[in-house]
This record gives structure tokens, sequence and C-alpha cells, in this order.
């Protein structure tokens, strides 16, 4: 991947367009180009992994008549230059190259070909015409604003804050929303008046208009077929190895991410087949209940990877989170990204420039227990007096320590069982649960919270046909639109690997293997409550020792209270203070500084406790960073 930025409908500036990418240089630091006109001016900070010595971009096509600024890879390149270069004439070896004459053959119908991870702009002087394109699941970050006439444009919004007319204020409506979802819904950002463009469209406008006619060139579909077992092993089993194998294609090596489940290790096993020596990155955490690291050295061993060890420290994690919070650009409830940082970091100093993982594997095949707690919760709706079914709870989440907690939990999934029939009923305990929370927020914050239903939030985000699918799909796409993309590809996918130049490759979310994935019907996927991502793991069983294949999901978590407690914490502390707080402005003093205290000289705290405070502590940092502008 790269960076990109630039702005449409202004007339050149050398020095505002360098001070753009020189923001975002940490994203391609192996070089950088620019394109300036009348109307158009953008430019793109290179990480080369195609065409190393010609592939340097801004692009045009052979009449000058288009320009393309690209960040990611395209990876059916090859054979969509076979099917063009009768007809046109390609000037480098660049994947990205493609992208010009698709849109000279097809028009923005040609994004439609495209195999890969990307997000462009597109100048087309014969049409005075510019186009945003972003890929089908959001895995190139995007963003947008306006000032003025002008459209800014980049791949990180630290960008455009460098643009002196561009103003840093905090969107209160979307810090609710973080506090809510976890992140911000598609499209928003906590930046009044930024915006990201949405996974899956292209936007359009002219030279003196300020208004972008949208389009959505593919959308999730779970219309389901009638698949015979043996025949969607064998579909899987194609389609799985050549979009590990398309994503391994480049003129640098290309590691791999090394969980210890069963979703990086068959990323491996299949990158094996095609790769002369691979090497594997995993993560090691001092606290036992976070460590995989046994499996992780199990599955290496059986491979025959060149693995590496990134051990983290408690001190290690709070010593990033001002980094992270930097390259997130967004406040986090979780510690799932700042854990990534030093593994990333790892992978740049071994040399290396992109990693092969797993994100996808879940939301598509149905992993996660959050499919598996609203079957259970839909079944208790049925008879919420059962103690029978309510003893179904016990099941789920068996990675949690603290057993006898159950009977608790078992009460909390009592609340709402009368929506079973909602069609966000899926995510609704979640979100309520978490909502709780944004009564840490200071009272005149909270008055702007103008009450909105979930439904309303997420208009415009969900797919056609959402309501008329069957409740698992229904959790599948919440899934996928308000969590995976936003959060898992971006806080704590792009944005914290490429803080490093590190490109995350996703195999399971190659748009083949998606669409495969929707066309199965749910006992090839979740098949009960202990047997989910059902043809992805009989798959392993050929191909990994059955310990990890049937390896009960454990999803990736990194140790919150540890961070508080540590000594490397202490550097953050001050924004903590009751001075802070207030001048801040967000969150009520009192109850933010009890909270702290508790994390700080107690054994423990509650799950949305340490979620609480992981909140108030990124948004401190974030507010400090960017609306008062103090990074350094």
């Amino acid at each position: 991947m790269c960076g990109i930025a630039g702005w449409f409908n202004a007339p050149p500036d050398r020095d505002r367009l360098n001070n753009m990418l020189r923001s975002i240089r940490h994203r391609g630091p192996e070089g950088s180009g620019i394109h300036e006109s009348e109307f158009v001016n953008f430019g793109n900070t290179r990480l080369a992994f195609v065409d190393l010595e010609q592939g340097q971009q801004p692009l045009c096509n052979e009449t000058g008549s288009l320009w393309l600024t690209c960040n990611g890879e395209i990876f059916n390149h090859t054979e969509l230059r076979a099917r063009l270069a009768g007809k046109h004439t390609f000037r480098t070896e660049c994947d990205v190259e493609v992208i010009l004459h698709l849109y000279e053959e097809y028009g923005v119908d040609g994004f439609q070909h495209l195999n890969g991870q990307y997000a462009f702009a597109l100048w087309d002087s014969s049409l005075q015409r510019f186009i945003l394109c972003r890929d089908r699941l959001g895995i190139c970050p995007f963003f947008y604003t306006f000032s003025g006439n002008t459209l800014y444009f980049a791949s990180e919004i630290k960008a455009l804050l460098t643009v002196p007319d561009i103003s840093r204020e905090p969107d209160l409506s979307v810090l609710r929303d973080i506090w809510t979802f976890w992140t911000p819904l598609p499209g928003t950002t906590p930046f009044k008046n930024i915006f990201e463009v949405l996974p899956a469209h292209h936007y359009s406008i002219t030279p003196g208009n300020t208004q972008f006619s949208k389009a959505c060139y593919w959308q999730l579909d779970f219309t389901q077929k009638a698949w015979r077992e043996e025949d969607a092993m064998e579909a899987f089993e194609e389609i799985f190895d050549d979009a590990v194998s398309i994503r391994l294609k480049a003129d640098v090596p290309i590691a791999s991410y090394l969980s210890g489940g069963v979703d990086s290790s068959l990323i491996g096993a299949f990158a094996n087949r095609h790769a002369s020596e691979l090497h594997t990155f995993s993560i090691a955490f001092q606290h036992p209940d976070y460590d995989e690291s046994a499996q992780q050295l199990q599955v290496a061993h059986h491979l025959n990877t060149k693995h590496h060890v990134t051990r983290c420290t408690a001190d290690d994690l709070a010593s990033s989170l001002r980094k992270m919070v930097w390259h997130t650009e967004v406040p986090q409830l979780r510690a799932g990204p700042v854990s990534m940082l030093p593994l990333s970091e790892n992978v740049n100093k071994h040399g290396l420039k992109a990693v092969l993982t797993g994100e996808g594997a879940d939301e598509f095949f149905m992993g996660y227990d959050l499919f598996k707690e609203t079957a259970v919760r839909r079944f208790m709706a049925k008879d919420p007096d059962s103690s029978m079914r309510r003893a179904l709870v016990q099941r789920l989440y068996p990675y949690l320590p603290g057993r006898d907690k159950f009977r608790s939990l078992e009460l909390a999934m009592q609340e709402g069982l009368d929506q079973s029939d909602h069609p966000l009923f899926s995510h609704l305990f979640r979100w309520n649960n978490t909502a709780r929370l944004l009564g840490y927020f200071h009272p005149d914050v909270r008055q702007t919270f103008l009450p909105s239903p979930y439904e309303k939030r997420l208009e415009g985000i969900l797919p056609e046909g959402f309501i008329s699918w069957s409740s698992p799909s229904r959790a599948q796409t919440l899934e996928i639109l308000t969590f995976m993309s936003p959060y898992l590809l971006s806080s704590q996918g792009d944005r914290v690997a490429m803080a490093n130049a590190i490109e995350g490759r996703f195999p399971f979310l190659d748009h083949r293997l998606v669409e495969f994935a929707n066309s199965l019907p749910q006992h090839l996927k979740l098949r009960s409550l202990r047997q989910d991502k059902y043809i992805v793991r009989k798959t392993a069983e050929k191909m990994l020792p059955k310990e990890i294949a049937c390896r009960t999901k454990f999803p990736y978590r990194a140790p919150i209270h540890d961070i508080f407690k540590s000594e490397a914490f202490r550097e953050t502390l001050e924004l903590l203070s009751e001075e802070n707080l207030r001048k801040t402005g967000i969150f009520s003093p009192g109850p933010a500084m009890k909270l702290l205290a508790k994390a700080r000289n107690e054994a423990s705290s509650s799950e949305m406790e340490q979620m609480a405070l992981m909140g108030i502590v990124t948004t401190q940092l974030w507010y400090y960073l960017f609306i008062q502008n103090n990074y350094q």
C-alpha cells in the first residue's frame, strides 16, 4: 500500500501538497510523486511491491487525459493486463495501471473487475470528472472534506488537518457512536465535517460543484445455494488457494501473521504451497489468559516456517498508547490495536513489507461467539422461563476465566428477549451494554446526544434485502459493516500496520471467497455451538494438527488491565488529572478519576470498566493530539 493525498477544484500549491504527503510518509517511505494541474493536484508516498523501478505514481494513460493516484494492490492485474493489452498501451508493469485502462474501456463499470484492496483518485480531463473509489470491504482507508469549493482527500485524516483552512473540531455524535458500536459508523469520523468514502462506492464530482454523485458498485448478498458438502469443500479449497496465491505475488517476499488459531494457520499452510520460504510473526503476552504462544510455535514447527516472536509486556503496550492513537485517529475502547504496533514493528525490523492475515474468516464463516450467543438467545426467547435453555449460556465463552460468573451472565442475557424479531436483535445486547458507558461523559456533552434509534443511525449503511434475510445472515451483515470494516480492518488493521510501513493482505476477504461463503447454507458454516467455521475446519483437518484445526475460537485480546497498572502508564496519567479532564470537558472528572484509581490500585476490574477507562484514556489522548494539535 501507499499513502495518497490532494485536492480538487483549486490551483496548485506545492508547499501545501508536500505538507499533506509528509504527514503520511510512514505509509510509503520509499518514494513520492505529485501531479499538478488547474483543477487537480495530488500525490503519492510509495511502498513498492510491483515494478520497483518504474511504478512511481501518479500515473497517466498514453494520451495524458487520465491521471491516477492509488493506495493499495490489484491482485488480478496480470489477468486484466492480458485482457486489455491489445486495445491499450501500458507504460509500466505497475499493478494499478490497469485501473486507468479499465476505466478507458468500461468507464466506472470497470471498477467491478478489480480484485484487490484499493483507494484511488482518478481525474478524467476529457469529461471534467473527478472520481474517488474505495475497495469492496474498506481495507484501504480514504477520507475527504470540503473547504469552500475545494475537495480535499487523503489516506489519513492527519493529512487533511495540515491544511490551514480545515478546522479541528470533535463531532460529539460520533464519539457517542464509538461508545456504543466500539467504532465510528461507516462514512463518519470523530472530526466534524470530515468524512470517510464508503466501502464499495465511487464518488464523482465536476468543477464548480460541492456535491458528489455516489454509486455503490458491490454489496453483500446472502442468497443461499443448494451446496452439497463435497462440492462446497472442493470449491472452498480452490478459491482459497488462489486467494492466498495471488496475494503472494510481488517483487518482494510476503510474510504471514500466526495467531495460533485455525484461520491464520490455514493461511500459512496454503502459503507454503507457493512460497519457497515463509516468515511467520506472532505476539506473546506475559499474561497467561491472553497468551497463545504454545499454539503459535506448534503451527510454526508443523509448517516449518521461519518464525519470529514479539514478546509484549504491559510496559510495551502502555508506551505505545500515544502512537496508537496518533495512527488510528480514533478513540479506542479495546486494547487490540495497541498490541499490533510492536508486532508490525517487528516485521519491519526483519526487512519485510507485507503480511498475510486472517481477518474475515470469523465474519463470513461464522466463527464468533456473537453468532452462537444470538442463536442461544433466540432459543431462550421461545421459552424465557426455561432454566435448561438458560443453561446453554454455559457453553459460550470457554476461554473466559471465572466460570462462576455465568449465573449473572444468564440473567443478563434475558434482557431484550422480547425483541427477538427485531432485525438488529443480534447486536442489541452488545450495543445496549456499551451504551451504558455513556454515563461517564460530562452532563453537558450528554445533552447533545439526542435520542436516535439504531435503525436511524444505520440508515444508508445496510444493503438492500437486509430485512428479508435470515437472522444469522443479518447478524453477519451487522458484524461485517459495523465492526470488521471500520474497526478490525482500520484501527486494528491498516492503521497500526502502516504505522510501520507494513501492508496487511487478507485472503479471506477476496470477494470471490466472500460471495462463495455468503451462498453457503448455515450448516456448512455454524453447525452447532461446538462446530463453527465448519468448512474451514474440515479443510484445516487435512493440513494442520487436529488440536489446531479443532481448537475452540480464542478471540484476539490484549490485557487492558495490565496496561493501567504498568509503570509506563505514568506517562499518560497527566491527561487524566482533574484539571485536564475539566479542560477537555468531555468526561465527568469525578467518575473518571474513580475508575482510574480502581484500575491502578485494585486487583481487578470488570470488562466494562476496563473498556470505559480505555475509552477515557484514548479520547483524552485523541483530543490532546488532534484537537489541541500537540503531536511532536
